[in-house]
């Protein structure tokens, strides 16, 4: 008589065992999850960053409008604030500069239009281009009569990965050296 081992035959099929795969599955199901993940959040983060400074440049160009509409009208020898007066706290306007170099100064009426991009120029502006996300407003509150004046500019969005309206807010003096 031959005498047995102690060791089972193999299974003649091979493979894995069911247990076996759901394992290797979820051990590659969570290889791969994480960096698709944290490519999310980048692409969120990137987008963010890139709204943000597209905002604070834009905001800060609304002010320097501003002072170059204050200084366009001290030189013309007229009221320090004309065309900027009408866009008082409460009463948004929007102000930008044409293709010809004309600051314009327009009352909203309660909510401004978005600004235009124009991917020929790369710029934002009301006279070409298509909407962009960009809405920015802009309101004046003299604090000192003849002398000092606050500006206030908001440039708001709807921020297309995160979520929710993300906006950027600056506030300068002007002043009446004249």
């Amino acid at each position: 008589m031959s005498q047995k081992s102690g060791i089972k035959p193999k299974n003649k099929f091979g493979g894995f065992s069911l247990l076996e795969t759901l394992v290797a599955l979820a051990i590659l199901n969570a290889a791969i999850l994480g960096p698709i993940t944290l490519a999310i959040s980048s692409i969120r983060s990137a987008s963010l960053s890139h709204n943000i400074a597209v905002a604070s440049f834009l905001a800060e160009e609304a002010a320097e409008l501003a002072r170059a509409k204050r200084e366009e009208n001290i030189y013309a020898a007229g009221n320090w604030l004309a065309n900027l007066d009408s866009c008082a706290v409460g009463s948004p306007c929007r102000i930008s500069m044409a293709a010809n170099g004309e600051i314009s100064v327009v009352f909203c009426g309660g909510s401004c239009a978005p600004l235009n991009y124009d991917s020929d120029t790369g710029l934002y502006w009301y006279e070409s281009g298509d909407a962009s996300i960009f809405t920015r407003t802009f309101t004046i509150e003299e604090i000192e009569n003849e002398k000092e004046a606050k500006i206030l500019v908001t440039v708001s969005w709807k921020e297309r990965f995160l979520g929710g309206d993300k906006n950027v807010r600056l506030e300068s003096r002007l002043f009446n050296w004249h």
